[in-house]
């Protein structure tokens, strides 16, 4: 599973590794589904209320889907940890519908 960051103002050092941390924690029963994880910061400047931190999350499984979350928040966590909540439901479903079809890709398993 790779995790690429791709933001346009630069983080951190220490948020990115908690970025990356957190991505591979909260996925960790369905590591072996996910091929690569993008995750993007950025700021909202014509926010009106109080959030502008907006996060979106790019996740590709080994049976070729793109599943995308896209989250506004007050902060960089909340936004991180409310989009991964979202991610992790949609490769659960995505999982739940395959088995139940029987169309789960022969590559996952490789």
């Amino acid at each position: 599973m790779d995790v690429i960051l791709d933001n346009k103002e630069s983080l951190e050092t220490e948020f990115k590794t908690f970025t990356e941390n957190r991505v591979k924690f909260s996925l960790k029963r369905l590591v072996w589904l996910v091929r690569k994880i993008k995750v993007k910061f950025s700021l909202v400047s014509n926010a009106k209320n109080s959030c502008n931190q907006h996060c979106r999350i790019e996740l590709q499984t080994f049976d070729h889907r793109l599943i995308e979350v896209s989250i506004t928040a007050r902060d960089r966590r909340a936004a991180l940890e409310m989009g991964l909540k979202k991610v992790y439901k949609h490769v659960q479903k995505a999982f739940n519908k395959s088995q139940k079809y029987g169309r789960l890709s022969k590559y996952v398993y490789a």
